[in-house]
């Protein structure tokens, strides 16, 4: 059996080989390597790069490429557009020419595919802009006619403004923002739900689609039908009053009244103004109270809805302002201009404040909201009359203070001196 095995080995590896010679031949004949190609989307990676340097971009061309790759022929079926991972990694964009190169990933079906797929062209041209955040105020449009005998009121919406985000060439097409409100019919109050709609400036709709971004993309209102329109007062008040008081506003029985009128007159009018000459304070010192029939202050072809007049009391409230006093410690005023190397001494530890304005204002005043303060820039070495001030708040005044000194030291010693001037007063307090 040795002799059969080993007699000839030469000639039996040989014909092993040239088997196996003849099988590649025939396997390639009959099932050859052919080169093909699919179409597949381009993925963006890493995009929130641009985004952080206020950025934006959209791709100039086509958003997929051609991948080529070599297989069997036996195995084409198997290949899809799936089998391939195409992306483009935005850390890798040249801004100068705004290309991006394709990478391509094998995802499945590697083992079917002969050498390494590639992409013509190899890059993705990316076009970028910068970003621009622009706030539009919300305009109302309305559409259709109330039912007779009504007429549109007004409208409140959810929000007055929407913010819209893009490329800063898109936002420039904006010219406004707005809704619009179907009044057909309409008899009574309504709500509803609506998106935001682009205008360009001849007040045409700008299709945007996905180029912009909105704070909000659905606006919800309620929008007001009445058979009259209610006008609010606005009171015209002149003069001022007496020293130490304080004029704090005006009250009314009655808040607004309604008119009837045509559709056009009642459209440029908002308010009813009650004029000056019924609201004058005239050095008042406690409050100026009123009667005004407002039907004789109606414009003209405006009456009011319902008989007979309305008689308004209307009050112009006055208060007397009050001042008290506030104890401060010398620590809590601060030395505005103060120079490095100068020494700033007090000669008070606390001192008064004397604050004016409304009682029930002075009642929750935190003196140190003030945040007095003494102008030090301009002293020189000595000693100077202090002169204190308060930072200016709505509804309170400093009306006096108790005097005091401030002496000024400058020169190598002045830290010192300084010290012993306390560590003195320390122990006298001590002593006491």
């Amino acid at each position: 059996m040795k002799e059969k095995l080993t007699n000839n080995l030469g000639l039996k590896v040989l014909a092993i080989f040239l088997a196996f010679f003849v099988w590649l031949i025939v396997s390639n004949v009959s099932n050859p390597l052919v080169p093909k190609s699919v179409e597949v989307q381009v993925e963006i990676r890493n995009d929130q790069i641009l985004t952080e340097n206020n950025l934006t971009y959209e791709v100039a061309g086509k958003k997929t490429a051609t991948v080529y790759y070599e297989v069997h022929t036996l195995d084409a079926y198997k290949i899809k557009p799936s089998n391939f991972n195409a992306y483009v990694d935005m850390s890798e964009l040249y801004d100068v020419t705004g290309a991006v190169p394709i990478k391509i990933e094998v995802v499945e079906n590697q083992n079917l595919i002969d050498g390494t797929p590639y992409t013509k062209p190899g890059v993705l041209q990316i076009k970028t802009e910068e970003i621009q955040r622009k706030s539009f105020e919300l305009q109302v449009h309305t559409k259709g006619n109330t039912e007779e005998g009504y007429e549109y009121g007004g409208i409140t919406l959810s929000s007055q403004h929407v913010y819209v985000t893009g490329a800063v060439s898109v936002v420039g097409q904006i010219s406004s923002v707005g809704i619009v409100v179907n009044l057909d019919g309409a008899n009574a109050d309504f709500t509803a739900v609506t998106n935001p709609i682009f205008y360009d400036a001849n007040g045409n709709e700008l299709p945007m689609g996905d180029k912009v971004t909105l704070s909000t993309s659905e606006i919800s209102y309620q929008a007001t039908i009445l058979k009259v329109k209610n006008l609010g007062l606005d009171f015209q008040v002149e003069g001022t009053v007496a020293d130490g008081y304080r004029f704090t506003g005006v009250e009314s029985d009655i808040k607004s009244v309604p008119v009837m009128g045509t559709k056009a007159t009642l459209a440029s009018l908002s308010t009813l103004t009650i004029p000056s000459e019924y609201l004058t304070l005239k050095n008042a010192t406690k409050d100026v109270s009123v009667k005004v029939d407002l039907t004789k202050l109606l414009p003209e072809n405006v009456t009011l809805a319902g008989d007979g007049s309305v008689i308004a009391s209307i009050t112009l409230k006055i208060e007397p302002l009050e001042t008290r006093g506030y104890k401060i410690a010398a620590d809590d005023i601060e030395l505005a201009g103060k120079k490095d190397g100068v020494e700033y001494i007090l000669s008070e530890k606390t001192l008064q404040i004397d604050i004016q304005g409304l009682s029930e204002d002075l009642d929750t005043l935190n003196i140190e909201e003030l945040k007095p303060y003494v102008d030090v820039s301009n002293m020189e070495d000595g000693e100077h009359n202090a002169v204190l001030e308060v930072e200016s708040r709505d509804g309170f005044e400093m009306s006096g203070y108790e005097e005091f000194m401030i002496t000024v030291k400058s020169g190598p010693d002045a830290e010192g001196e300084s010290s012993s001037s306390k560590n003195t007063e320390t122990t006298k307090a001590e002593e006491e």
